[in-house]
């Protein structure tokens, strides 16, 4: 067990390293020599663990689809209202600081040629993803009688994927007037008028299921 432990602390210790190289470089630097200087072991110490820098790429969006997707719809199954589904999905979606290395990383791969064809796939189930979570709760709101939508649920989700994007990338290169809060507040009120749901606010007091 105890091996199994140090594998994994020193496999989390090669992404966060390629991460910061993303960050720093930008993916025309990601190489493996890169890593293991980052991360301070070998270039064959990397290897063990992924074979080439599509290996790494794939953990990259492994570790986003987990924080973007699957942790955030754990965090909505916690409350049963949609109004406090769409407040905890849309400060959920956004990095807190500019100081962000895996949506900095994600900005990064997403603008390099190079890797577009590679990621393409990935970004692309990343992003329907996503949707997927707002769709699910703009037609809960509707069945519950919270909202009365302006469009299909489709393109309303779509659009806040589209606002927690672009602002995320805000965020990370830092501008200072479009800071997590501020961003929070600007895509709440997008919300309101496109659910016509004057609830949608930042500091909701949200109820958690039993």
């Amino acid at each position: 067990m105890a091996r199994f432990k140090d594998q994994e602390r020193r496999r989390d210790e090669i992404v966060t390293a390629a991460l910061q190289v993303l960050r720093e470089s930008g993916a025309a630097g990601l190489r493996i020599r890169d890593v293991a200087a980052r991360a301070g072991v070998s270039s064959g110490t990397v290897h063990y663990y992924f074979d080439d820098v599509e290996g790494l790429l794939n953990e990259v969006h492994a570790r986003a689809r987990k924080r973007f997707y699957d942790d955030r719809l754990a965090l909505v199954t916690q409350y049963p209202d949609a109004r406090d589904k769409l407040v905890a999905t849309i400060r959920g979606g956004l990095p807190a600081t500019a100081e962000d290395d895996l949506v900095a990383a994600l900005y990064q791969l997403d603008g390099h040629l190079r890797l577009r064809e590679t990621n393409a796939e990935l970004f692309t189930a990343l992003y329907d993803t996503q949707v997927a979570i707002y769709v699910g709760i703009l037609e809960v709101g509707v069945a519950q009688g919270h909202f009365r939508l302006a469009a299909d649920p489709t393109d309303l989700a779509q659009n806040l994927v589209a606002l927690e994007d672009a602002y995320g990338e805000h965020i990370v290169v830092g501008i200072r007037s479009l800071h997590y809060d501020r961003v929070v507040d600007l895509i709440c009120g997008y919300a309101r008028l496109a659910t016509a749901c004057a609830d949608i606010v930042p500091d909701r007091e949200v109820t958690r299921a039993h």
